[in-house]
């Protein structure tokens, strides 16, 4: 069989993204296919994604391995990492050299060399005005990811982001219909 262009690839990966939004689809089989497609397509040895719940508290809900899960959570408990500052400040954070330049999130930083990652590119997850979390994609190499690697992580971020806004919206509206349902046939039934 002969092997995928790099742009096939991309491609595979948008598929199997809007592939998982028909019908009743499940949130956390969508943020697996991200995470796992980033690990495919990027310069990444593994990814995770840190979500905010309904009050804001950011949640682990993808990890394509043990080492980025004991990381990510370590960056939630502790309140601070890239990732943690990606969501927070709505920007891309990079840490090129996690020994060098992880100083600022010392507890991070010890987390992340001890799993064997040397590098770290955060997105944010957002929408307009509102980022709800952040895709990070760790890297066993010192180093930036390469600017084509960078846009197609965003744009990956992004099509999640835009499903789970979607998702939360169409909930929200099946229980204000709910809601509504029962006030009116509680309003019917009254003499």
């Amino acid at each position: 069989m002969k092997s995928m262009t790099r742009a096939s690839l991309v491609c595979r990966a948008f598929v199997e993204l809007a592939d998982a939004l028909v019908g009743e689809y499940d949130v956390l089989d969508l943020l697996r296919t991200l995470v796992d497609q980033c690990v495919v397509l990027l310069d990444a040895e593994a990814a995770g994604i840190l979500l905010a719940d309904h009050n804001g508290i950011l949640q682990v809900v993808a990890s394509t391995s043990e080492e980025s899960q004991i990381v990510e959570v370590l960056q939630r408990e502790a309140g601070a990492g890239p990732c943690v500052d990606a969501y927070r400040s709505g920007k891309v954070v990079t840490l090129s050299d996690i020994a060098t330049g992880g100083g600022l999130y010392p507890a991070f930083q010890a987390a992340a060399l001890s799993q064997g990652f040397q590098s770290v590119h955060a997105i944010p997850m957002r929408f307009r005005p509102h980022t709800i979390g952040a895709l990070n994609l760790f890297r066993a190499e010192t180093g930036v990811l390469s600017a084509e690697d960078a846009t197609i992580g965003q744009a990956l971020a992004d099509v999640a982001t835009i499903s789970l806004l979607h998702e939360r919206t169409a909930r929200e509206n099946a229980s204000v219909n709910e809601q509504l349902q029962r006030v009116s046939a509680a309003m019917t039934s009254c003499p």
